[in-house]
C-alpha cells in the first residue's frame, strides 16, 4: 500500500511540475520586457477598396518619444493583398487617415523600413540594430501602403511595428535598387534587366534583403564590384514568401564600391509584358538592409535620421553587366541560400549579423488567416496538377516499355502529393517545394545540378562540337573548341581556313569525364585540330571526329591518340567529289566498320563509306525553293545535315535537317527516304542541332535536342523513330541557351548535352530519368517541425505523463519477474515431493530428502487446510502401500507459494 501510494505521489508530482514547465515556458515564449519593448499596431479601420490592383495608403502619427523600430509582425494574408511596404515619413502623402491615390511621404525625408508579400513571416532585427523614428529624428509617422489585388469589404489588414525606448548602436537602412527599363517579348524567356550605381559614403554592412517582382520573374540578384572582383550580395527568387531573409555573412559596403545587379524573367505568355504597377505588369526591386554607425554631435550624441544611400537605380555602370556570372540565372534552392556562401572577407559589423531564426517565426495572423493560407497552397497544388495534366500529357508506361525499363522501378513525375504540407501553414519549406515542382512539373528527366565537377574541368573548356559515350569505361567524351570560336575571320569566302594566320587550337580539346562523378580523368588532342565538331565512338571503342576546318574526318584507336588510324577528306581543301568533303560535321558508324558522313554544312548529302574509307553511295540535294504539302520542303533535300544517328538493328539512318526544322530518317541499307519528323507545330518549332539513338532499347528511340537563337525554349525530344511519335520532352532550370550536340547512355537512363558555352558552367549538362528513389516520397508522411511551438508544447506535456507510466511498468515487470521464480521454485519443491512420497523409506526417513533451505510450513495460519495438511503427514510416515497415495491440489501450491 506503500508503495502504491508513492508511486501516485509521484505521478501526480511530475504532472504538476510539467505544467508548471510549459506555463513558464510559454511565459517566456511570449513576455517581452526587455528594453521597454512594446507593439503598435497599424492596421487598416474596415476598409473597402474600390477597384482591382488599388494601392491604399494609412497614416500613423508617432508619440513624442525617442523611439527605435526592432521588429515587424505582418497583420495581412495573401488572399487579399499582393504586397506591403512600411514607410517612415516627415510628414504624410495626405491629411486623410486613408487614401488611394498619391503618395507615401512628401518632401525628402522618407525611408523604406520594411516590405512584405505572399504571407511572409514575422521578422525581428539583430540586438544592437534598429531603425531610429520620433523625437529627435525627421521620422514623425509611419505610413503603410498596401496593393490590394481584387476588391475587398472591411478590411484590417496592416502592420504590428515591435519599438523600443532604447536606443540601438548601429542605424538600420534600406537600399532599394533595381529599374524601370522591363520589356518582355511574347514567349520570351532568361530576358535580363541590369542595373548599377556606385557607392559614396561611409561604411555599411548588408545584413538581410527582400527580392520582389510579379508572376515572370525568376529570380533577382544583386553584387557589389570592389578591384574589379563581383562578389554576391543576394540572389533570391521573388516566388517565395518576400520577407527580409538573413546573409550568411554580412556584406561590407565601403566608399567607391560599385553595385551592380539584375532581375530575370521567362515570358511564357502571347502579349507584351512591361514595367507597371499591377500584378499585370512586372518589376524589378531589391531591397538591401544594412547597418552603419551614425556619426555623433558634439556632445557625444548620435545623429539620427539621414540614411547613406537609399536607392541604385537604372544602369548606370552598364559595363559591369558583363562582370555578372552566368549562374546568376539560376535561383536559389531554398531561402537560407540567398546570400554568398562564402562570406568573402571581413566585415565591419559582422558582429551584429542577423539572427539565423528570422522568418521562422510564427506567421501573427488569426487561425483563420492560416488556414486560408493552407487553402491557397493546396488550391495551388491542385492548379498544377491540372494544368501539367492538360499542357504536357505524356504515357511514363509507354516511354519506360520504348526503353526497356521495368515501371516499378520509376514514377511518373507528374504525381504531387508529395507537396501536401503537413500542417496548416504556409511556410518556407512548402514554398520552394512548390516552386521547384513548377519547374519540373513537366520533366520526366531532372538535370543533375553537381554535374559535370566543374573545378576538374579545363579554364579553356570551350564551345562543345561533339559528345560521344565510351560505354566500356564509363566515360562522357567531350570534344571542344577551347579558346577558339567559329568566327568568319577565320575562313575566306571559299569555306578554306586561313591556316596562315591561325594554326591549331593549343589546349586540350578532347575530355574524358567519368558519368558518375563528373570529374575529368584524361585529356588531349592539343595542336591537332583547327575547328572540332563531330564526334562518336564505334562497337570496338574507336573515336571518331570531324574538323570543319580541315575538312577532314580521322579515326583514333584507342591504344594510340597520337595518330589518326584512318583520315578521309583532303586537308585544308573543301570539295564535293567522292574523296573531298566541305565542312563534314558528324559520322555514325556501322558494325563491320563502314561509316557514314553527314557533309552537310556545304554538299547537303550523306556518304557512306567501308571500312577502308573508299567511297560507296551517297544521297541528298540543297533545297530549291520546292515544298510539300505540308509546307517542308520536298524529302531528302538539305539545308545543313548537322548529325546522323544510326540504329543498325532497325536499319534506320536519321539526319537532323538543321535549318529545315525536321528530322529525315532513310534505310542504311538502300538510302531510301522512309519518313520525316517534326518535333513541334510548325509555328513553334525550331532548329534541330543533334540527334542520338538510345542503345539498348525494346523500340527505335531518338533523342533530339533543338537550338538557335529563333528557339524560344531549347528542349530534348523523346522520339518513336519507326512511328513519329513524340514520346516526350524536357529542358532545364535555367534553359538550355545554345545546345549543339547530345549523348544517351544504355536504355536512356542519362542524356548528355553539349552547348556552344563560354564557361564551363554552362557547358554540359547531365539529365536523368527520375527514378523513385529520386524523387519524394508518394504518400502522405508527416514531418515534425521541432521549431513549431505547439509541437514543443505537447512533447512536454506527453514527455511528463509518460514517465510515471513508463516506471509503473518497469516496475510491474520486475515484480513479474520475481513471482515467476518463486513459481520455478515453488514446482521442483512439488516435484520433489511426490517422489518422495512413494520411495522406500530409510532409516533416517524424510530427514534425507529434505530440500535444503525448506522451511515448515506454518499450519497455524488458518484452519482452512488444517485436515489436508493432517492427512498428507499420515499419508507420508505410513508403509502400508494399500491405501491410495494422496495428490496435492492446488490449494496446497497457492499456500507454499505464498510462503517461499
Amino acid at each position: 500500500m506503500d508503495k502504491s501510494r508513492f508511486g501516485i505521489k509521484t505521478t501526480v508530482l511530475n504532472i504538476v511540475l510539467g505544467l508548471l514547465t510549459i506555463v513558464e515556458y510559454n511565459y517566456a515564449a511570449n513576455v517581452k520586457n526587455k528594453d521597454d519593448v512594446f507593439n503598435i499596431n497599424i492596421t487598416m479601420p474596415n476598409f473597402n477598396t474600390t477597384q482591382e490592383d488599388q494601392y491604399t495608403f494609412l497614416q500613423y502619427e508617432l508619440p513624442d518619444e525617442e523611439l527605435t523600430i526592432v521588429g515587424y509582425t505582418p497583420l495581412i494574408s495573401m488572399n487579399a493583398a499582393h504586397h506591403m511596404l512600411t514607410f517612415a515619413c516627415t510628414k504624410p502623402g495626405s491629411n486623410k487617415r486613408v487614401w488611394s491615390s498619391g503618395q507615401a511621404c512628401t518632401g525628402n525625408e522618407q525611408l523604406i523600413v520594411h516590405g512584405w508579400a505572399r504571407n511572409a513571416p514575422s521578422m525581428s532585427l539583430p540586438d544592437d540594430v534598429g531603425f531610429p523614428v520620433g523625437r529627435n529624428t525627421p521620422y514623425k509617422y509611419i505610413v503603410i501602403n498596401i496593393h490590394y489585388l481584387s476588391n475587398v469589404l472591411n478590411d484590417k489588414s496592416g502592420n504590428q511595428i515591435i519599438m523600443s525606448r532604447k536606443p540601438r548602436k548601429y542605424q538600420a537602412g534600406v537600399m532599394l535598387a533595381g529599374t524601370s527599363q522591363i520589356y518582355l517579348k511574347a514567349k520570351s524567356h532568361s530576358v535580363r534587366t541590369p542595373f548599377s550605381c556606385r557607392y559614396n559614403g561611409p561604411t555599411l554592412s548588408i545584413f538581410a534583403a527582400r527580392v520582389h517582382a510579379h508572376q515572370w520573374a525568376r529570380v533577382n540578384s544583386l553584387y557589389r564590384v570592389r578591384d574589379g572582383v563581383i562578389t554576391q550580395i543576394v540572389k533570391g527568387d521573388p516566388q517565395w514568401p518576400q520577407s527580409f531573409y538573413p546573409l550568411s555573412s554580412p556584406v561590407e559596403i565601403q566608399n567607391d564600391d560599385y553595385l551592380v545587379g539584375q532581375c530575370v524573367y521567362d515570358n511564357d505568355d502571347d502579349q507584351i509584358v512591361r514595367v507597371g504597377p499591377t500584378h499585370k505588369d512586372e518589376m524589378c526591386n531589391v531591397y538591401a538592409m544594412y547597418s552603419f554607425e551614425p556619426t555623433k554631435t558634439a556632445k557625444g550624441k548620435q545623429k539620427t535620421g539621414e540614411t547613406p544611400i537609399h536607392s541604385c537605380w537604372d544602369n548606370e555602370f552598364s559595363s559591369l553587366v558583363n562582370l555578372i556570372p552566368h549562374d546568376s540565372e539560376v535561383p536559389p534552392r531554398k531561402p537560407s541560400d540567398i546570400g554568398e556562401i562564402n562570406g568573402g572577407g571581413h566585415h565591419t559589423h559582422a558582429e551584429h549579423a542577423m539572427n539565423p531564426s528570422i522568418g521562422s517565426g510564427k506567421h501573427a495572423s488569426s487561425p483563420s488567416d492560416d488556414d486560408q493560407s493552407y487553402d491557397d497552397y493546396m488550391d495551388e497544388v491542385e492548379n498544377m496538377r491540372h494544368r501539367n495534366r492538360d499542357s504536357n500529357p505524356y504515357d511514363i508506361n509507354k516511354v519506360l516499355t520504348h526503353l526497356g525499363l521495368p515501371d516499378y522501378e520509376y514514377v511518373d513525375a507528374q504525381n504531387y502529393d508529395y507537396l501536401l504540407p503537413t500542417h496548416l501553414t504556409y511556410g518556407k519549406e512548402q514554398t520552394v517545394k512548390l516552386h521547384n515542382a513548377k519547374i519540373n512539373s513537366s520533366n520526366l528527366y531532372t538535370c543533375v545540378d553537381t554535374w559535370p565537377d566543374v573545378k576538374s574541368l579545363p579554364g579553356q573548356l570551350g564551345e562543345i562540337g561533339g559528345l560521344a559515350m565510351n560505354k566500356e569505361s564509363d566515360e562522357l567524351v567531350v570534344f571542344h573548341r577551347g579558346s577558339r570560336k567559329w568566327e568568319t575571320k577565320y575562313f575566306n569566302g571559299n569555306y578554306r581556313f586561313r591556316n596562315e594566320m591561325y594554326g591549331p587550337i593549343d589546349e586540350d580539346v578532347l575530355l574524358h569525364i567519368d558519368t558518375r562523378t563528373g570529374q575529368t580523368k584524361s585529356r588531349w588532342g592539343a595542336k591537332m585540330f583547327y575547328m572540332p565538331h563531330g564526334l562518336t565512338i564505334d562497337h570496338a571503342g574507336n573515336i571518331w571526329l570531324t574538323d570543319i576546318a580541315l575538312h577532314q574526318v580521322f579515326m583514333f584507336k584507342p591504344n594510340d591518340l597520337s595518330h589518326p588510324a584512318l583520315t578521309v577528306g583532303e586537308m585544308f581543301q573543301p570539295g564535293s567529289g567522292p574523296t573531298q568533303l566541305c565542312r563534314p560535321a558528324d559520322i555514325a558508324v556501322m558494325k563491320n566498320g563502314d561509316f557514314f558522313v553527314a557533309d552537310g554544312y556545304c554538299n547537303s548529302r550523306i556518304i557512306k563509306f567501308n571500312r577502308k574509307g573508299e567511297y560507296i553511295t551517297e544521297w541528298g540535294t540543297p533545297v530549291n525553293g520546292m515544298h510539300d504539302n505540308d509546307g517542308f520542303p520536298l524529302p531528302n533535300q538539305w539545308n545543313i545535315v548537322h548529325s546522323i544517328a544510326l540504329n543498325e538493328d532497325a536499319q534506320l539512318l536519321c539526319g537532323a535537317d538543321r535549318e529545315n526544322f525536321r528530322i529525315q530518317c532513310f534505310s542504311s541499307k538502300t538510302g531510301e527516304f522512309q519518313r520525316q519528323i517534326r518535333v513541334e507545330e510548325k509555328d513553334n518549332i525550331g532548329p534541330i542541332y543533334a540527334i542520338e539513338f538510345a542503345p539498348n532499347t525494346n523500340g527505335t528511340v531518338l533523342f533530339a535536342v533543338t537550338g538557335g537563337a529563333e528557339t524560344r525554349v531549347k528542349r530534348v525530344y523523346m522520339i518513336d523513330a519507326r512511328s513519329g511519335d513524340i514520346l516526350t520532352s524536357f529542358d532545364s532550370n535555367p534553359h538550355l541557351k545554345a545546345p549543339h550536340d547530345i549523348a544517351v547512355s544504355s536504355n536512356g537512363r542519362e542524356v548528355y548535352v553539349g552547348e556552344l558555352a563560354s564557361s564551363p558552367v554552362n557547358a554540359l549538362h547531365k539529365f536523368e530519368l527520375a527514378k523513385r528513389k529520386d524523387l519524394p516520397t508518394q504518400t502522405f508522411s508527416k514531418r515534425i517541425y521541432l521549431n513549431d511551438k505547439n509541437f514543443r508544447v505537447s512533447l512536454i506535456i506527453m514527455a511528463f505523463f509518460a514517465i510515471p507510466v513508463l516506471l509503473a511498468v518497469i516496475f510491474g515487470c520486475l515484480i513479474r519477474i520475481r513471482n515467476l521464480r518463486k513459481l520455478r521454485r515453488l514446482n521442483t519443491f512439488l516435484s520433489d515431493v511426490k517422489t518422495n512420497s512413494t520411495a522406500p523409506t530409510s532409516v533416517l526417513g524424510d530427514w534425507m530428502n529434505r530440500r535444503k533451505g525448506f522451511e515448515k510450513l506454518d499450519q497455524c495460519s488458518d484452519g482452512e487446510n488444517e485436515p489436508l495438511e493432517n492427512d498428507l503427514n499420515d499419508d507420508i510416515n505410513s508403509n502400508d502401500e494399500s491405501k491410495p497415495q494422496p495428490t496435492v491440489n492446488n490449494n496446497i501450491a497457492f499456500k507454499m507459494g505464498a510462503s517461499l
